[in-house]
């Protein structure tokens, strides 16, 4: 179930799919007199009481496989033809970055955050290491615009994972293949063992095809050519992310041809990652099921790459045909083939056109609330997906939202962590508000949860660890989240976390500075809360340790389905765990969920939890740059899938309907501040 829907603070109409999930609360003083009687929307909590031991010590630093919803390329050598069920018909026109079909097992290894090295074939160039930057000048800020990622071909990529020598299937894969030499690939065939040793598996990569023309038609004497490509690339900046997919020669040289567009809002701390991976037939494996191999990746500041002074007025060329080196994924220190690519920026201009709704173009509904919609939406110039969140001002006004929503903006506008949802445009009509953002498509972590039931600890562990640094990165900024829970958590594409809705935050608030404003989830409010006694910033570590024992157990430790007995609970019952809990996961929980605030685990900070023993194996910065890799892979086809949101929304028509609402100019003006396009307003045309 997708979260889009509860940007509006909780507020949501119709039911849940495909469970009911839970409200949050917001209430006045006069509300919180009564608050034993306050009713919770409540989950199907239905789930297994049988549970796997769990041991705090379990580390994601090994490459893990996930088993996703086909196996599409079934091979072996009693088949005559690969069998394809969704191939690109060629001659017709398809946009080659959205080509993700049903998901095969993916396999991966974990980057270090490690600048790539351009290679010097014909030419001098600058590094983009960081530590190579040039001294003598101070290169200028970049501004907020447009980056076009240009991606022509790759040199002496190698097959990350032995093949099982099948000559029958190689001859077929040879026949099929687009811009090779399948005389001298059948040569090579003919001389292998059945055994294939490591130095002739990568040798082997210089003959087998990266795309593959297949005939997918069922009839009989009729030929439908589609093209089906083995070696893919996904580029990522600021949470978009395109897939390009390979269109001929070798799995070495590999040709894409592929442009993509970026819009770039935070250009000063964007970093660019471009991963290229293959896919390999299960007739060539041992598993005998299709998987994703990671071959290499890529990744690198933005602004560490240009080394001389620029005009921040015109586009920048920061990479011309260049041949950038590739992280091998399975070492430390060595690299893996290289792919050559180009870099334009084009900056934008105070003079640049106003965004408007009209630079959309409006696909799904994907959530509604009290206030406005959610819509999945596409950037007319760059083609990007985004979701955008548009606002009845009359509508916030007369709720006397207005405050609320600007924190909310303001929040989403300043901060910079790789897991939280970030803001991309803010723009407005005399009518309406508009909020545009990422669109994270892998579904809400409650919905993860409610398939699985419950996780095992390596798979809470990578989410309570992104989160602790989400939540670090807003206590740095003195926001309080106050709301932290599986519904406002998403996962990406790849299975990184993202948390979104920041309706109830608090800004402003310091250290040791205490509010009263009784807000949040009645399964996870912390004990001050219910006691009205005032509440500091350590109410996200409460959220926090409710949510990990969730995760391993299946419930929120003091759940009841009766509200009032639950706030008893919450105040007054023992802590439970499961027998199969190792102490170490159990000492955190109970630190975090220590009902005296001051004695809280992260009183003093959020190095206090970093310090416990449950993340000693933690690198924290290889984390920030998502090092690690995920141990969970949403089913995500495409930039496009709304397969993880309910019809109940993407059945509507998408439309921006007209609205006829009056508001004074005072009104207006409290909206001043709103238009957000990185430093400045404005669309690059």
């Amino acid at each position: 179930m997708s979260n889009w829907k509860k940007l509006f603070k909780g507020k949501n109409s119709g039911e849940e799919h495909p469970t009911s999930s839970r409200s949050s609360t917001d209430y006045s003083s006069d509300d919180q007199k009564n608050i034993s009687t306050q009713a919770s929307q409540t989950v199907d909590y239905s789930r297994e009481t049988s549970r796997t031991p769990v041991d705090a010590q379990a580390t994601f630093s090994e490459p893990r496989k996930t088993l996703l919803s086909s196996d599409i390329n079934k091979l072996s050598s009693a088949v005559d033809e690969i069998d394809i069920s969704s191939g690109k018909n060629i001659g017709t026109k398809t946009n080659n970055n959205n080509n993700i079909n049903n998901e095969p097992v993916l396999i991966t290894k974990n980057l270090e955050n490690t600048d790539p090295v351009i290679e010097n074939d014909n030419y001098s160039t600058p590094s983009l290491s960081k530590q190579n930057t040039r001294s003598e000048y101070t290169p200028n800020r970049l501004k907020p615009g447009l980056l076009t990622v240009k991606v022509y071909s790759s040199k002496d990529l190698e097959i990350p994972v032995p093949l099982r020598i099948n000559k029958q299937i190689l001859s077929k894969l040879a026949s099929l293949g687009q811009h090779i030499n399948e005389e001298e690939l059948n040569e090579k065939i003919d001389s292998l063992n059945e055994s294939l040793d490591e130095a002739a598996n990568t040798n082997l990569s210089y003959y087998l095809p990266s795309t593959l023309r297949i005939n997918s038609s069922t009839e009989p004497n009729k030929n439908v050519i589609a093209q089906y490509n083995l070696v893919y690339a996904i580029i990522e900046v600021e949470n978009s992310s395109e897939r390009i997919s390979s269109v001929g020669n070798t799995i070495a040289n590999t040709k894409f041809n592929s442009v993509t567009t970026f819009d770039v809002t935070s250009p000063n701390n964007a970093i660019l990652t471009i991963q290229i991976y293959i896919r390999i037939p299960g007739s060539l494996l041992e598993s005998n099921k299709q998987e994703d191999h990671l071959i290499g990746s890529i990744m690198c500041k933005l602004s560490d790459i240009i080394k001389s002074p620029f005009d921040n007025l015109r586009s920048i060329r920061m990479l011309n045909h260049q041949w950038i080196n590739l992280k091998n994924p399975y070492t430390d220190d060595d690299l893996i083939g290289s792919l050559n690519i180009t870099l334009d920026f084009k900056p934008l201009t105070k003079e640049s056109k106003p965004l408007t709704i009209e630079d959309f173009d409006l696909l799904k509904v994907i959530g509604k609330g009290s206030f406005g919609k959610v819509m999945q939406v596409r950037k007319k110039d760059t083609g990007k997906i985004y979701a955008l969140k548009s606002i009845r001002k009359a509508h916030i006004v007369n709720k006397m939202e207005v405050t609320h929503t600007l924190a909310e903006k303001f929040v989403l506008s300043r901060v910079n962590s790789p897991f939280i949802v970030p803001l991309k445009f803010a723009f407005q009509s005399s009518e309406k508000l508009y909020l545009v953002l990422s669109f994270i498509n892998g579904g809400e972590l409650f919905y993860h949860l409610q398939k699985a039931r419950r996780f095992p600890l390596i798979r809470a562990k990578f989410y309570i660890c992104e989160l602790l640094s989400a939540i670090e990165t807003l206590h740095s900024m003195n926001i309080v989240y106050r709301d932290l829970k599986p519904e406002n958590i998403l996962l990406d594409y790849q299975g990184h976390i993202a948390l979104c809705d920041f309706g109830l935050c608090k800004i402003n608030m310091k250290l040791d500075q205490k509010t009263n404003t009784f807000c949040g989830t009645p399964e996870y409010l912390a004990p001050e809360l219910l006691l009205n006694r005032g509440y500091t910033r350590v109410v996200d570590f409460w959220t926090l340790g409710v949510l990990l024992y969730e995760m391993l157990t299946s419930l929120p430790p003091f759940y009841d389905e009766d509200v009032s007995i639950m706030y008893k609970k919450i105040l007054e019952d023992p802590l439970i765990f499961p027998s199969d809990m190792d102490s170490v996961t159990k000492d955190l929980i109970t630190k975090l969920l220590n009902r005296d605030s001051a004695q809280r685990l992260g009183y003093h900070g959020v190095d206090e939890i970093k310090s416990h023993q449950f993340f000693k194996d933690i690198d924290w910065v290889k984390l920030n740059n998502k090092g690690y890799i995920p141990p969970y892979k949403p089913q995500v086809k495409n930039s496009l899938d709304i397969s993880n949101i309910s019809s109940e929304f993407t059945d509507e028509r998408p439309m921006d309907s007209v609205v006829d609402d009056y508001l004074s100019e005072s009104v207006q003006k409290q909206f001043g501040g709103w238009t957000y396009v990185g430093s400045f307003g404005g669309s690059a045309n």
